[in-house]
Formats: structure tokens, sequence, C-alpha cells
């Protein structure tokens, strides 16, 4: 059979009979993928320690060509986000970031920005685990935003989406079904959009242009990151199939 390597970031791994583990990954050439590790759960297992979840590894897997399960041959680990699953708050925001991979990402259905985005999100929160949940809060709610634009779910922020006019004034709307902002003069025919302050707007705008990597630069009041969350959630809930449940961690 053939091999199939690629760098990877780990989903998750749950137990597979007495011995093994089904573990998801998200590749950089071959999209979302699962592979059984068999014996991963003996004692003197080649994979002890390699298949942690949030550890981006270089990846090796072998099976027939478009299978949907393939068995893990080697999962070596380049960083291990030591930081990031050790920290409280970075790992509750790690969570929500590959829950929405795992709900919105097609299996085998490559995604070399979505990629790319996940990974940077984790490197920035282990870098920065100590630099407090609102930010982190903005730096996942900016990835969400790029990352539902990577699987073709991008909002129109620059113009209203019914009348398609620039925006103006203070305050606009949002509408997720719709997929963008609704202008002032629109929004009192739209009961379904929120209503939310331009800095928000322009914020998310900013964030779908701006390269991953440099989102941490970014920053928000309190009032503009609770209006980017509720924009950012409403879209989530529109294009993921369930509920987010690891968002129910973020507000303990």
């Amino acid at each position: 059979m053939p091999l199939y390597e690629s760098p990877a970031l780990t989903r998750k791994s749950i137990r597979l009979g007495e011995a093994d583990k089904l573990v998801t990954f998200f590749t950089l050439r071959y999209g979302k993928i699962k592979a059984v590790a068999k014996g991963a759960l003996r004692t003197k297992s080649r994979f002890m320690g390699r298949l942690e979840p949030f550890s981006f590894v270089s990846l090796i897997v072998f099976g027939k060509e478009k299978t949907e399960l393939y068995s893990l041959n080697s999962s070596d680990i380049v960083e291990p986000f030591m930081a990031l699953r050790s920290g409280l708050d970075a790992i509750s925001l790690a969570y929500v970031s590959a829950e929405l991979v795992d709900l919105c990402q097609r299996e085998r259905d490559v995604n070399k920005h979505g990629f790319s985005a996940l990974l940077s999100l984790w490197r920035s929160l282990n870098s920065n685990v100590d630099r407090g949940k609102p930010q982190g809060k903005l730096l996942l709610r900016l990835f969400e935003l790029k990352y539902l634009a990577s699987i073709g779910f991008a909002p129109m922020m620059t113009h209203c989406i019914d009348c398609n006019n620039q925006l103006r004034g203070a305050t606009a709307g949002f509408n997720a079904f719709k997929g963008g902002v609704v202008c002032l003069n629109c929004l009192p025919a739209d009961p379904m959009a929120l209503r939310t302050a331009m800095g928000a707007v322009k914020l998310m705008s900013r964030g779908l242009l701006t390269p991953m990597e440099r989102l941490s630069r970014l920053s928000a009041t309190p009032l503009i990151l609770a209006d980017v969350e509720r924009m950012v959630n409403d879209l989530v809930g529109t294009h993921a199939p369930r509920k987010m449940r690891s968002e129910l961690f973020l507000n303990l």
C-alpha cells in the first residue's frame, strides 16, 4: 500500500479496542483524515507520547487511495505546544478552534489556508499563554472568521449585502444567513440582522485581510470585542452542522 506523508495537526484521539487508538489529523496535503494507531495503548508502544491533541507533527500513514481510514506508520512531533496544553485559558480557546475544523472541514478536502491559520493560532496561543483571555478570544474569533473564509463562507464586510452601498455612520447591521453587513438604510427591513458598532465591522474586515501570524497585534475594547464575538458566533452557528460544545468552557 502507498505511503502518504504530510505536516499535520493532531486534533483528537480515542480508544479503539483493547490496544489501538483512532486519531484525527488535519493535514496540509490531504485535508482532514483519520488513522488507526495499532498498539498505541500498549506500554512499550512506539507511539507513546506522539499522539497528544494540539501537537504539530510530521505524519506518515498508509492505506488504499481515497480510503476513509488509514493506518498510522509514524507521527513525529515537530512542535508539542506544551505551554498551550498546560494553560487553562489557552487550551479552552484551542478546543474551540479544533472543534470548528472538526465540524466544518470535509474529510480529504485539502485546505492549505485553513491549515496554516490553525497552525498560526496554536503557535500564538502557545507563545502568549499568559496574555489573557480577552486578547485570546479576539484572536480566536478572527481565526474562526478566516477559517470560514477558507471554506467559502467569507462574509461581505465593506458593502451592504442588500443594496451594495458602502457603509456610513457609527453603527451597522450584520446578517450571518445573508453573509454580510447591512447598512443603516436597509437595517429597519431586516429583523434578523444584529446591530453592531462600526468599529467591530472594521476590525473584522481588517482581520480578513491580515495574515494570521500578525493578528495577535490587533486589539479591541470590551464593547468592540463583544460585538465581534456576537457576529462571528452567529456566522459559525449558521454554517456549522451543530452547536459548538466547546464554547461552553470559554465563559467559566
